[in-house]
Formats: structure tokens, C-alpha cells, sequence
């Protein structure tokens, strides 16, 4: 299963649509018509690129509602951390996960060795990105790259003279061409998300010819057919563009001393203050202390003493973190700071260790995907015949646990957890 809601919230962010833009589909002649603007400014591709070549292949190019109506879901309703990261991280991937790990040790070994990215935290994103497998969606990615770049058009140039200003949406478009003029990936597996991200572990065009690797050596870089090619595509990803800093943790775990807490306290956002960054030992010194195999409070040390800075996903009370800048790096590979934790978390996990020692604010946790699936099941069973049980709070799930909280008189809400799974599953 794809990593779709992280990818579209980061994509809304980063792109930044224009909602107008957004309101209606193209139609075929202006989609055609930008096709012709594209292929008029090739000369300025980061890469070469003719206009006969772009125009050649561009003619297979469809435009693709399913890239805009992605862009709007994008900006729906709220989720939280805790069904997320329950979700995400749930004993099932984390099996899985180790899985992976003990049936490829070996290329997965000298993947590390060679880029210094542990093998726990690549397996990690295999699995948010696909649980674990190598379809990553199903939208041809050159009409999704070609749909970006036709419903987000860019602003005139700004750069210097004779170096344009980049403009991603436009990039991501000329290096799925590429691709494909150079036969660098077959059409039929050239298949992925609507914001043209495809393979294993999620590469768009542009970052692919970028950090691809040729890791079993056929000399075809191929994040769809091969794991070798797709894991250390994303190690050389995480070394060469966000720097992982080897040895390092991506998060420790910390309690505040009562007397900073007031610094903190969160209103439900996240806090991450990057201008405190500095070495471990000096947290230690204002009082701050981690976390001891049972919990217990523990004086912080880490080999290297490295530089950390504060991050609470919801503020306190909640987890708190320092974290180093590997949490960067991540953050590189997919720019939303859950989707740090959910890689980093289940990294931690696959490796043996366990959930975070401090509870977050709510009495009402999240679900795993089975128990999602569980309770979807129900609610199929009480009449909901458009919901699936795939594990996932969708709409349509989200729709019909609306409905069953006013069936019973109780004030509207569009999740479930712990708490209010086990109240409606429960005769009345």
C-alpha cells in the first residue's frame, strides 16, 4: 500500500496549487496547449533535453483528474499523531519489517556498510512508503508529472541570465521523458502516485536521476524490479542529499525538568526549535534526562556527543524528543515530520525496541491496521456497504463512523480509537 496521505500533504506544501486553478479539470485543449508551452522552454531542462524528443513522447501524455482531486484531498480533514503512528508502526509491519531484513542480510549489509544508513531505517521507508512491496501506485507516471506541471504552471523565470530559476513541477515533467527516451524504465512499470513518485521506495523522476544507484550491477537503475536498486537508492538519498551523519540516533527521547516545561507547552502543534541545536551534553547540563531500558529516568549520553535539538509533536504534555540531524535527512526524503517519526519509529522497533515511553494526550489511542480492519468489517456488517476493509480511516469509513455516532445521540465525530471502537462495537 502506497504511503498516499503523507505524500499529499507534503505535496499541497510543497508545490502550493493555486485553489483556482484547482476548481475545475483541465480540458483537452488546454492541457494540449500546455503541453506545446513545455516544449517550448526544454532548452532550459537541468538536464539536455531536445523539444523533438519531449514532443515525441509527450503525445502519449493523457491528463489525469485523479492529480487534482489528490491536490484538494490534500487540504481535508485532520488526523492525529497517535492514530498514525498506531497505524503505521502496528506489530504487523514491524514483522514484516524484520521479515525483509532476515531474508536479504546480506545485500542489505553492504548497502549500510557502503552509504552508513542503517538497514533498519531503509527497510523502514519500504514499508511506509509500500508496505513492503513493489507497487506504488497506479497512475501513469508521465501523465501524473505532465498533470502537475500543466495544473501548476510555473512563474516566469527569475534566475540569473542564462540560469533560470528551477521550477520542480516543470523539472519532474522533462525527467519523466527522460526516462523514457532513454529507456531507463519500461512504460508498463512506469506507474505510481499522483504526484509521480513510483517504485519500491517512492522516487519521482527528477531525484531518481539524481541518486539512483545501480546496486545488482545489470546496469539498469530499477527501483520497481529491484530491491538492491531500490534500497540503496534511497541509502545514497539519505547520504549524498540530507547528509545522515552515521552512528547517530534520529530521535532520543527526553523528559524536561519541571521548571522549562512552561516553554513547551503545546496547544496540539508541533514545537521543533532547529535554532537550539546543540551538543547533547548541554541538554544534559540544563537538566533534561532520557529514558532506561524499563523506563526509568536516565542521565543523557550518547557516543559522539551529538548535536540535538527540541521536537514535541504535540507539545507537552506528550513525547518529547531531541533529535539530530538525521531528522533532517529524513525530512529531506519526504518533508513531513510524521512521516520522520513513522520511519524512524518503526526503524526503532524493527530493531527491537518499542513505543515511546510517554503516553500521548488522549484518552482515546489509536488503532492498528488489523483492528481498523475489525471495526470496518462491523460497520460493513451494520449496513455500510460502501466501506472496505482495508485497514484505512478513509472518507467513506470516516462517513460511516459519523453516522453511527449520531445514530447513538452522541456528539459527531469522524474517527475512531481504543475507547470509542470498543462503545460502538457494544450493545446499545
Amino acid at each position: 500500500m502506497q504511503h498516499i496521505r503523507l505524500l499529499l500533504l507534503v505535496g499541497l506544501l510543497a508545490l502550493q496549487a493555486d485553489a483556482q486553478t484547482l476548481d475545475q479539470p483541465l480540458g483537452a485543449e488546454q492541457f494540449q496547449a500546455c503541453v506545446q508551452d513545455l516544449s517550448q522552454v526544454t532548452d532550459s531542462a537541468l538536464r539536455p533535453l531536445k523539444r523533438d524528443d519531449f514532443l515525441r513522447i509527450a503525445a502519449d501524455a493523457h491528463y489525469d483528474d485523479r492529480v487534482r482531486q489528490s491536490m484538494q484531498v490534500a487540504a481535508g480533514e485532520p488526523t492525529y499523531w497517535w492514530d498514525e503512528l498506531a497505524a503505521t508502526t502496528d506489530a504487523q509491519r514491524v514483522a514484516d519489517g524484520q521479515r525483509v531484513i532476515a531474508q536479504n542480510a546480506d545485500v542489505l549489509n553492504r548497502i549500510e556498510a557502503r552509504f552508513g544508513v542503517p538497514k533498519e531505517i531503509v527497510v523502514a521507508i519500504y514499508g511506509i512508503e509500500t508496505n513492503y512491496g513493489p507497487a506504488g501506485g497506479r497512475i501513469p507516471v508521465l501523465d501524473a508529472a505532465m498533470s502537475l506541471a500543466c495544473l501548476r504552471p510555473c512563474p516566469p523565470d527569475t534566475g540569473q541570465p542564462g540560469k533560470p530559476a528551477t521550477c520542480r513541477s516543470r523539472e519532474r515533467a522533462f525527467a519523466a521523458v527522460r526516462l523514457l527516451r532513454d529507456n531507463k524504465v519500461r512504460r508498463d512499470d512506469f506507474v505510481g502516485s499522483w504526484a509521480a513518485a513510483f517504485g519500491r521506495t517512492q522516487f519521482v523522476p527528477d531525484t531518481l536521476e539524481q541518486v539512483g544507484v545501480d546496486f545488482d550491477g545489470d546496469g539498469v537503475v530499477d527501483v520497481v524490479g529491484s530491491d538492491a536498486d531500490a534500497w540503496a537508492s534511497t541509502a545514497n538519498h539519505l547520504k549524498t542529499r540530507g547528509g545522515w551523519i552515521a552512528g547517530a540516533p534520529v530521535w532520543i527521547e527526553v523528559s524536561i525538568p519541571p521548571d522549562q516545561q512552561a516553554a513547551f507547552a503545546g496547544k496540539g502543534d508541533s514545537i521543533r526549535q532547529q535554532d537550539q541545536i546543540k551538543p547533547l551534553s548541554a541538554w544534559a547540563a540544563q537538566g533534561w534526562r532520557g529514558f532506561g531500558p524499563n523506563g526509568e529516568s536516565v542521565p543523557l549520553q550518547r557516543a559522539g556527543d551529538p548535536e540535538v535539538y527540541p521536537f514535541l509533536p504535540v507539545g507537552l504534555p506528550g513525547p518529547a524528543f531531541l533529535v539530530t540531524r538525521n531528522f533532517n535527512t529524513i525530512l529531506r526524503y519526504n518533508g513531513a515530520e510524521r512521516y520522520v517519526m513513522e520511519v524512524s519509529l518503526l526503524a526503532h522497533k524493527i530493531a527491537g525496541g518499542r513505543d515511546f515511553w510517554t503516553p500521548w494526550p488522549t484518552d482515546d489511542p489509536g488503532l492498528s491496521r488489523a483492528q481498523v480492519k475489525q471495526f470496518q468489517q462491523w460497520l460493513v456488517d451494520q449496513g455500510h456497504a460502501d466501506v472496505v476493509p482495508d485497514g484505512v480511516q478513509g472518507r467513506k469509513t470516516r462517513d460511516a463512523i459519523a453516522a453511527e455516532f449520531e445514530k447513538r445521540g452522541l456528539p459527531p465525530q469522524r474517527r475512531v480509537g481504543q475507547r470509542t471502537m470498543a462503545m460502538l462495537m457494544s450493545p446499545p
